[in-house]
């Protein structure tokens, strides 16, 4: 999940059920976790396409590393601005131990019914102030994630879902993700379209400023989960 890549925009809530039925957001989110609990690490390759109207970026394609519980990598011959927090699929930063939790409402998401949730990061070095998650589907997942940083940047991130064949199984991984983000005038350096161990991606720190709005579509094909990734291509150079 992206890693794989998010609160966002006033919402307009339904009439919150009452206490008693409400789902235990620890529990919830426990049982989200559960199928990726045998996740070490993943390699995919991401073709994806940019539409900023301040930043001039051609479609490109990259291979994306991820080992548990955080670390990341990007190969890429061209410029490749991913978005952190949305393009590496991650479903341990939602871990229920690292995030305070809250449950919101229901609401329709696309014609069915999704929780939503509020999750906040404990850690106090983390970019990201709060999420708003939709959780919906069978089985149960993450629908779409809205997120609001320390610095003023919103996304709002909904991801399609494929189960990709293994051997030792199937697992639930992402098919496509639609990232719109928008960012406040004059931001410098947006951390969340850097990726810090690449240093091509790395070169969004050579821009003066970023404002407005833009789209980020991410397509992932070639799944190949737990091929034991050795630290070393997690090094920062």
């Amino acid at each position: 999940m992206a890693a794989i890549l998010l609160a966002a925009a006033p919402l307009i809530a339904q009439e919150r059920p009452a206490a008693a039925s409400r789902p235990d957001p620890r529990q919830v989110f426990a049982d989200l976790l559960r199928p990726y609990q045998g996740l070490n690490d993943y390699t995919v390759k991401i073709t994806a396409k940019v539409d900023m109207p301040t930043v001039r970026v051609p479609d490109f394609t990259a291979t994306l590393f991820f080992k548990r519980p955080d670390k990341f990598h990007v190969e890429t011959r061209r410029f490749a601005p991913i978005p952190r927090n949305s393009g590496v699929f991650n479903p341990f930063q939602f871990d229920p131990a690292k995030n305070r939790l809250e449950f919101l409402w229901t609401q329709n998401l696309a014609g069915a019914p999704a929780d939503v949730y509020r999750v906040a990061p404990r850690d106090a070095k983390s970019p990201i102030r709060q999420y708003h998650l939709w959780v919906g589907g069978t089985p149960k997942r993450i629908l779409q994630v809205e997120s609001l940083s320390l610095r003023g940047t919103r996304a709002t991130v909904k991801i399609d879902y494929r189960p990709v064949e293994q051997k030792d199984g199937a697992w639930l991984l992402p098919e496509k993700v639609h990232v719109h983000l928008t960012f406040p005038e004059g931001v410098q350096t947006p951390e969340g379209l850097t990726s810090p161990d690449n240093p091509v991606t790395g070169g969004m720190r050579r821009l003066d400023e970023i404002s407005g709005e833009g789209d980020i579509t991410i397509v992932y094909e070639g799944w190949r989960v737990n091929t034991g990734l050795d630290n070393s291509l997690f090094k920062q150079p």
